[in-house]
């Protein structure tokens, strides 16, 4: 019989970044010249797991932080000058490093997504930056904020796939900095208007991968070819373009066929157009009666014109993240205009979120046939609440820790998991079907 697995937040955290791979990453970086009193394994945990202390995160409360699980003073310049180029580089390859696998389910899709070898979510969120910061990072709107960041994400879903994190400066326009590659193959990819280019949809195709995207209020490509066909007189559409007559349509679900002509990139000086066909889904909303019209290349035996709707809710995941990022990670804390220093807690504040999420996963296989109880949006307000007391845990020594990871142990243990436990999260309500959009029996046209 199998032994059940074993919870441990120290064990779970101190392998995810080892003390030894985290010196040769600041060597690596250049992050250290040499060893003096402040620990690298010590400065690195105080940074991902030190926000605790004070209602906002601060480089003073971060010392604090450090001296109060070390033991040892340190002066505030001291601590300060950490703050390098050095440092920045080394928190972004743990980063790297450690993303790949850390923020999604673990587990295989199922339902009807199940013949997807993943999803892919991907948007970005401003973060506001001191004044002095806008010849950096400068912001969109200069009238009330004039330096700000944009943090670009690409998140799996099962957490297999592909993940990065790219920052840029507000101004940097979301399209541009999303690439496709073969990592696209069998992969459905979710993205909101910000990253409508037929251009990259006509990639995804070519590289074997799937995309969902709302349809632009622009477009008005030609109707080819219907997918379903409707019972009575229904309005003719092929031929038609999709603006002309979709205001005449009274069926619950659209389903059709369209040519679009796009320009591509220039090339050897040139620029060529294309022709491409996809296919457009409208769904009708109940409350206002038009139709909410997406645009994706998914066939129709692979998913069904009610589940395009349901499927594009999964990008909801992203806005969701982001919100745990900022609400709990103190992302939008940067109290500096120094370049190094913001950069530097933007990184460690991503590092909190993989922390989290991989803590999460541990608990998950802990809890094993309950795991489905431990919803990202709770865990996060929980793992908050002990943030300190993980921080005494991961530095400190075994001997005197141990009582500490215990309670901290039965806190999670206790408080993670859902009370209630019928209520599904939003994968597994999309892959079971809850949020499909069920269409009227009546007769459409």
């Amino acid at each position: 019989m199998a032994r059940k697995p074993t919870f441990s937040p120290r064990a779970t955290l101190r392998k995810l970044f080892p003390k030894a791979r985290l010196e040769r990453l600041a060597k690596k970086a250049g992050a250290v010249i040499r060893v003096r009193k402040v620990k690298v394994d010590a400065l690195f945990w105080t940074l991902v797991l030190g926000f605790g202390i004070g209602r906002v995160r601060t480089i003073a409360g971060l010392r604090r932080a450090y001296e109060k699980t070390t033991g040892q003073r340190i002066e505030e310049s001291s601590f300060y000058g950490r703050f390098t180029p050095g440092l920045v580089k080394m928190l972004k390859l743990a980063a790297a490093d450690a993303l790949e696998m850390s923020l999604g389910v673990g587990r295989a899709l199922k339902g009807h997504l199940a013949s997807f070898r993943d999803v892919i979510l991907t948007d970005s969120t401003v973060i506001r930056l001191h004044d002095l910061l806008q010849k950096v990072y400068p912001a969109c709107r200069t009238n009330h904020t004039k330096a700000a960041l944009k943090a670009h994400a690409i998140v799996s879903v099962t957490g297999a796939g592909k993940q990065s994190v790219t920052i840029t400066s507000e101004r940097c326009h979301d399209g541009p900095v999303f690439r496709v590659g073969r990592w696209v193959k069998d992969t459905l990819l979710l993205f909101d208007l910000g990253y409508y280019r037929f251009q990259l949809f006509s990639c995804i195709r070519r590289n074997g991968g799937f995309f969902v995207s709302r349809l632009k209020t622009s477009a008005n490509p030609v109707i080819v070819a219907l997918n379903r066909t409707h019972r009575g007189r229904a309005v003719p559409v092929v031929g038609e373009k999709l603006r002309d007559v979709v205001g005449r349509l009274q069926r619950e679900v659209l389903d059709v066929m369209v040519s679009v002509r796009f320009q591509r990139r220039v090339y050897a000086g040139r620029r060529s157009y294309a022709t491409e066909i996809f296919r457009v889904v409208g769904v009708r909303d109940e409350s206002t009666g038009e139709y909410h019209l997406y645009v994706t290349n998914v066939p129709p035996d692979k998913l069904a014109a009610e589940d395009i709707r349901a499927t594009y809710a999964l990008r909801w995941q992203v806005e969701l993240l982001f919100l745990e990022w900022k609400r709990h990670y103190r992302l939008e804390d940067m109290p500096s205009s120094k370049q190094v220093v913001v950069e530097a807690l933007l990184f460690a504040s991503l590092l909190t979120l993989v922390a989290s999420r991989r803590l999460l996963d541990a608990l998950r296989r802990k809890l094993d046939q309950q795991a489905h109880r431990l919803k990202e949006r709770r865990w996060a307000a929980v793992f908050e609440s002990v943030v300190q007391d993980l921080l005494a845990v991961v530095i400190g020594p075994l001997r005197k820790v141990r009582d500490i990871e215990r309670r901290v142990t039965l806190t999670l243990l206790h408080e993670a998991p859902d009370s209630n436990a019928t209520r599904p999260g939003l994968l597994d309500a999309v892959e079971t079907g809850v949020h499909r959009y069920r269409t009227r029996a009546a007769g459409t046209r």
